[in-house]
């Protein structure tokens, strides 16, 4: 079978995720295979078991198993970040996909064309679940056909024309940047870094109760982001203005769970000084607006290939913070967690250029993880854990205290 890859694929056809996901007594690599061996024969759109060819423009679908599920070793010494950041650097792991089966723990390195969180939540839920139980998981994503964009945009703009006003009214102008000091690197080189702290599920429970009360408006992304933003803003990271967040633009299709990339960092108003009730508020009417669905159709049209690579780098300029979030999935949280040992669910993906700075959210049974993604050689990776454990260790107190230092 050849497919071609869809245009919304293919910026992202050198970008990985990372994911990694547990305690479970962890089924064997025969049985882990058998249960992507199966799942490929039952949903041969499911990618389980798709390659790229030689060009990058069509996908394949002839990988084998053995290639799909690997097996390494698990160092105690390591923290969660560590872990993610091994499995993308880990070039024996063949694209576009690969479970990594670790002692109590499974690992996922995915090429960011085969989907997005969506889809890492799916695969390694679905594996997961027919190995452990013998049958065959049920696949929800289904094929978004060529032109999905067009059919969100029918459905947004379509029936109501005037709200292309409404988008882009939706724009704003980001303050001007004060200039900073200049420190060019020429042949720089990436040197990506994840910092994965985790908030036990008692503490994330004492927040979002203290949150219904104090802010009941507030949904727990827009609170995560506000929690975010002021840890940020207390240890001394000058961030930029142009503050993006990552949306699912499924529900421009009625939130109908198509394959492939259909997310979009949308830049917002939002900033530390910001109720977590605002933060909420204004990203509501962003989503209303249908500005994120205008902004992805141009940058479509624009683009359609791989992203080019940064070479050089200015230092003086400020990190790029974006937001994004797994949630909480019914399908994780259903798989049989083990309470014995360390719980970790965690994620990391590519940051935006050299600049990115990129917190991912994820919920699991036992806790909420504070996820950061950058490079290391430009952001300074104790000001961004000193921020996570910032925001881990008194959330309530954070976000209900004064901004600043």
């Amino acid at each position: 079978m050849k497919v071609e890859i869809q245009r919304r694929d293919r910026p992202w056809v050198d970008a990985y995720v990372t994911v990694l996901c547990g305690p479970f007594a962890m089924p064997s690599v025969h049985d882990l295979r058998a249960a992507v061996r199966r799942l490929a024969s039952c949903h041969p759109q499911s990618r389980l078991t798709w390659r790229l060819d030689e060009t990058k423009r069509h996908w394949l679908n002839d990988r084998d198993v053995e290639s799909v599920v690997v097996e390494r070793d698990w160092d105690d010494g390591c923290d969660g970040g560590a872990i993610l950041d091994a499995m993308e650097r880990d070039e024996s792991l063949d694209p576009p996909l690969v479970l990594i089966r670790y002692p109590n723990y499974i690992g996922l390195k995915m090429m960011h064309s085969v989907g997005d969180g969506r889809m890492f939540l799916t695969v390694i839920s679905a594996v997961l679940t027919t190995a452990t139980t013998g049958e065959v998981a049920p696949w929800p994503a289904e094929p978004g056909g060529r032109f999905p964009l067009i059919k969100a945009s029918a459905n947004t703009f379509g029936r109501r024309p005037l709200q292309i006003k409404s988008a882009v009214d939706d724009r704003f102008q980001l303050p001007a940047e004060e200039p900073g000091i200049h420190q060019r690197i020429e042949n720089w080189a990436p040197s990506r870094r994840t910092v994965h702290v985790p908030l036990l599920r008692k503490q994330a429970d004492e927040f979002f109760s203290w949150a219904k009360e104090h802010a009941p408006r507030a949904s727990r992304f827009a609170l995560q982001i506000a929690l975010i933003l002021r840890a940020v803003d207390r240890v001394g990271i000058a961030a930029s203005p142009d503050v993006r967040v990552i949306v699912d633009l499924r529900r421009y299709l009625g939130w109908k769970y198509i394959d492939g990339n259909f997310v979009a960092g949308v830049p917002m108003q939002i900033e530390p000084d910001m109720s977590a009730e605002v933060i909420s508020s204004t990203m509501r009417a962003t989503m209303a607006s249908g500005r994120p669905l205008l902004n992805q159709i141009l940058a479509t049209v624009r683009g359609g290939t791989a992203t080019s690579r940064a070479t050089s780098v200015d230092l003086g300029e400020r990190p790029r913070l974006s937001f994004t979030n797994m949630g909480s999935s019914p399908e994780i949280d259903r798989l049989p967690f083990l309470t014995n040992l360390p719980p970790v669910y965690g994620g990391s993906v590519p940051p935006a250029g050299p600049h990115g700075l990129t917190f991912l959210f994820a919920e699991a049974p036992a806790l909420l993880t504070l996820n950061a993604t950058f490079h290391d050689n430009v952001v300074d990776p104790a000001l961004v854990r000193e921020a996570l454990e910032l925001a881990a260790s008194d959330p309530i107190g954070l976000l209900s205290g004064p901004v600043g230092r």
